[in-house]
């Protein structure tokens, strides 16, 4: 959304007016649930620490002034709630690994490509939603879910050949916006939180 937009929001954010809320929430709630997930490797976990964070965000909103440090508030909160909850359950070594590193100075550096990631993400989504519904639905089982092309035709009720057609088209339509390396990123990311989520 445009920041100018979102700078006129505040006002009636501070005096707690639900659709200024909503708007944010809808700014910022799915990247910021990439984002978690890339550090604990569970979506369930993310979006519960995400809401949290969105209610901390509520219960202080008169101290906010601008967008950004909304933003920083929730990335900040997301963080922190989700270095905590991997101090507090038994985590895989890669965790606890990345933690420890997350934990020191030197951690801010990944903290800040994750949330770029995370906001890349969230784009490439949007443009995602804007794909004809079968296209769609055919990147999504690929690079979301998984799926190889053989399974997608027998889900599907289509060839092979169709299916990779969809696919080709899909992403012709992503790099009239996207670059090549964004849209490699994207892929990488998606592969990571398919393995995460194993």
């Amino acid at each position: 959304m445009n920041a100018d937009l979102l700078l006129d929001l505040i006002p009636a954010f501070q005096q707690g007016e639900s659709h200024a809320f909503n708007t944010f929430f809808k700014e910022y709630y799915r990247p910021l649930c990439f984002f978690a997930e890339q550090l604990l490797g569970n979506m369930a976990d993310a979006e519960d620490i995400v809401k949290d964070g969105f209610v901390k965000l509520w219960n202080r909103k008169e101290d906010f002034d601008h967008p950004k440090s909304i933003k920083s508030f929730l990335y900040t909160t997301t963080k922190n709630a989700s270095l905590n909850h991997l101090r507090h359950q038994k985590v895989h070594d890669h965790f606890q690994q990345e933690m420890l590193y997350l934990d020191d100075k030197k951690g801010d550096e990944l903290i800040l490509q994750r949330m770029i990631q995370s906001e890349l993400m969230q784009s490439i989504y949007l443009e995602i939603e804007k794909l004809p519904e079968k296209r769609q639905q055919v990147f999504r089982m690929i690079f979301l879910e998984g799926m190889k092309n053989d399974e997608i035709a027998e889900k599907l009720g289509i060839s092979v050949f169709t299916v990779k057609e969809h696919k080709a088209k899909a992403l012709q339509q992503l790099r009239l916006r996207f670059s090549d390396q964004q849209l490699m990123l994207f892929m990488i990311c998606c592969s990571s939180i398919l393995l995460l989520r194993k």
